[in-house]
């Protein structure tokens, strides 16, 4: 069965995608189950740095967990 690909964004992405920590600053996470849209990669000087990118319109608000 072939795979499916995913799109990938080089040094720039689209405003309705973020990374987590993104979403985090917004006070979003996503969603359960909610899988990765698409696929971000970033170069810095000779390193290369690659991030899931998920749809802020799917996105729910951070849910804090509870300290034990």
């Amino acid at each position: 069965m072939p795979k499916e690909k995913i799109l990938t964004y080089q040094q720039t992405h689209p405003a309705n995608l973020a990374t987590i920590d993104a979403l985090k600053l917004e006070g979003l996470q996503p969603a359960d189950g909610q899988t990765v849209a698409a696929l971000f990669k970033l170069r810095t000087g000779d390193r290369e740095h690659l991030s899931g990118l998920d749809r802020r319109a799917d996105a729910v608000p951070l849910q804090v967990k509870a300290s034990s």
